[in-house]
């Protein structure tokens, strides 16, 4: 059984783990940038299997402070929009259903929210390194491409969906 719930402050050790391990598809945190992540997102959600802690999403909106390539390319291109900025799972939790978990859950609570529920939810893939099966699982799930960066370092291909389409899997598992 896994449960989506908010993340708490003292959750911030194992999510940094989770974070550390999904790398290069996230960027590196500290303990420190986590939670300041956290204080400026409008939801973070983490993934829990037992006593374990497996998945992390963190999602801003356009009215963060946030100092990051892709979401200034979203600032630069949306008027509004909230921002999936990382989903980082445990090895041991990939490919289990997790990710459609936490889209469903997220997607749930901005769209309860009136002032986000009409803003469209946006995220990247990186194309360089390439990340098709983070692509392909967007696209299962309604999203579609608004753009493309090349940021020398890497490549992004930006993707966005209305929160009112149809969400797809269940809150638990």
């Amino acid at each position: 059984m896994i449960d989506i719930r908010p993340f708490l402050p003292a959750d911030v050790g194992a999510a940094r783990r989770v974070n550390e391990a999904s790398l290069p598809a996230v960027n590196s945190l500290s303990e420190a940038e986590l939670l300041a992540l956290a204080a400026m997102s409008v939801h973070t959600l983490v993934a829990v299997r037992g006593e374990d802690l497996v998945g992390l999403l963190v999602c801003l909106d356009q009215g963060a402070d946030y100092d990051s390539r892709n979401f200034a390319w979203l600032k630069n291109n949306l008027r509004r929009f909230a921002y999936v900025d990382r989903i980082a799972l445990a090895p041991e939790a990939r490919g289990s259903g997790i990710g459609q978990l936490f889209y469903r859950d997220l997607i749930a609570r901005l769209a309860a929210e009136p002032a986000r529920a009409a803003a469209p939810l946006a995220c990247e893939v990186n194309t360089r390194p390439p990340n098709p099966g983070s692509l392909r699982f967007h696209q299962r799930l309604g999203f579609a491409e608004i753009g493309t960066q090349d940021l020398g370092d890497k490549a992004v291909v930006y993707l966005s969906r209305s929160l009112a389409a149809a969400a797809t899997g269940s809150a638990s598992r």
